[in-house]
């Protein structure tokens, strides 16, 4: 597992439905929390014609929970909603900035330092080490706190796109 898809894990999943992609995304907009900002263990987001956003409204408001992103395809049986789990794209670019120049801070100060004394070197770098730690840190305590997301949304999207006569 590279680094990467460990600190920004991408879960690709896809739910088959014999509801038309209209009947779907109807179902699916009716299962969602729209406009009521208090409604706490819900599932909001939003559900177009073709495209779908979903995530688990929490009490406590997590920047790095999985939200599901897809869309819906029609197929000979019905219609088949294909997407993934994912960390939104600008907490992603977020902490790449963060954690790139907690790495640029080290180098250069280790760089800069090194020149002068090599016994202040290792003190010089431990801010941006720290800041670096902090910051997977909080990605992965953000993570773990929403580890029961995905199966969450999963289950409200199967329920939403059962067929009426099942």
């Amino acid at each position: 597992m590279s680094a990467w898809t460990w600190l920004f894990p991408h879960t690709s999943v896809s739910f088959a439905s014999q509801l038309t992609p209209q009947q779907a995304a109807e179902a699916l907009r009716t299962a969602t929390s729209r406009r009521n900002f208090t409604a706490y263990g819900t599932i909001a987001g939003s559900v177009g014609s073709e495209r779908v956003h979903l995530y688990h409204r929490t009490l406590i408001r997590n920047s790095f929970k999985p939200h599901f992103r897809g869309s819906l395809h029609a197929t000979a049986q019905g219609c088949e909603l294909r997407g993934s789990f994912a960390q939104p794209w600008l907490v992603k670019a977020f902490m790449v900035f963060w954690l790139g120049f907690c790495v640029l801070w080290s180098v250069l100060t280790a760089i800069q330092v090194g020149r002068v004394d090599l016994l202040l070197l290792l003190p010089a770098a431990i801010p941006g080490v720290l800041m670096l730690g902090f910051g997977i840190g909080l990605v992965r305590l953000g993570q773990h706190l929403a580890n029961d997301d995905p199966a969450t949304v999963s289950r409200m999207i199967r329920q939403a796109l059962q067929s009426p006569s099942a």
